[in-house]
């Protein structure tokens, strides 16, 4: 370190000061955009879980009319005009949402899905087994995270009500179209409180790229700016004094005491380098004393 100079100094520390500043913003703006995401995803969930729930409340969803492309039903009955209601569970109501709302998504998808799954479009893929099985082992687990292939996957656990018992717990206590329609070994012996399954949500990942794009704005260009010309100031006000100072003392040392020293009265200043200026000064002046009182003797 004794063979650099001052100005590739503070070069390397000013280089490494903004190398670490740029890993800090980023290592915060990658935890922005988990957060978001997270909170995204969260949101969505949410929806999912209380619309579930609102359907387990109500036992079942009637509607009059099939969607086109969504035939699934559970039970149907007659209606007064002639017509029929199609009764749809919440795993059906559920599933039809998801397929209908991800059609149109141009974000978050999602899907609910259990390891016990009662029908193949729910059969959970590897992340979401894994998830599952996260909440199955640590109850207090809210939330499972992970960055697939550029796809922000989250998960939220499905938690067994006492609604739900009606078509989960014991298979003796259904309703016969459960029964029915799906069987009498699939997704029973539930208790209250237990994983059924869970939400997952899907949204596609902000890359580096994106982030790049959204630091270069006239706001970030003009603190960049700012920040080059702070340090042009103090190059100027520091380093290159200091180098100035450094050539003065070694030409006063080679016995060019005729060298000018430029700085501000230390009375009217508390810069340090003008407090550095003035010894070195007086030392000048020591030395053109101490110089003429030689030239003095010798000329005795």
């Amino acid at each position: 370190m004794g063979r650099i100079s001052i100005p590739l100094k503070f070069l390397g520390v000013f280089t490494l000061t903004m190398l670490l500043t740029a890993g800090a913003f980023m290592t915060t703006l990658s935890s922005l955009r988990t957060y978001t995401a997270r909170h995204e995803a969260g949101a969505v969930a949410d929806q999912v879980i209380a619309f579930r729930t609102w359907v387990a409340q109500t036992g079942m969803v009637w509607v009059q009319k099939l969607v086109p492309g969504y035939h699934d039903f559970l039970t149907q009955e007659n209606a007064a005009d002639g017509g029929n209601f199609y009764g749809k569970n919440p795993a059906l109501a559920t599933r039809e949402l998801s397929m209908i709302a991800n059609k149109e998504a141009t974000r978050a998808i999602f899907r609910v899905t259990s390891d016990d799954y009662r029908h193949e479009d729910n059969m959970p893929d590897g992340f979401e087994t894994s998830a599952i099985r996260a909440f199955r082992e640590d109850k207090q687990l809210e939330f499972v995270e992970r960055y697939e292939d550029g796809t922000y996957r989250y998960a939220r656990p499905i938690l067994v009500q006492l609604e739900c018992l009606k078509c989960h717990g014991d298979p003796e206590d259904a309703p016969p179209s459960v029964i029915e329609k799906y069987g009498a070994e699939k997704a029973f012996g539930y208790k209250v409180g237990e994983v059924r399954g869970i939400v997952s949500v899907s949204l596609p990942a902000v890359g580096g790229r994106e982030v790049i794009r959204s630091l270069i704005n006239p706001w970030t260009v003009f603190f960049v700016l700012v920040i080059f010309v702070i340090n042009l100031l103090f190059i100027h006000s520091v380093v290159i004094r200091l180098v100035r100072l450094t050539r003065s003392a070694e030409a006063i040392a080679a016995g060019k005491l005729e060298t000018e020293l430029i700085y501000t009265n230390p009375s009217e200043s508390n810069d340090e380098l003008d407090h550095l200026y003035h010894a070195t000064n007086l030392l000048k002046r020591s030395l053109i004393i101490l110089f003429k009182r030689l030239d003095q003797q010798g000329r005795r």
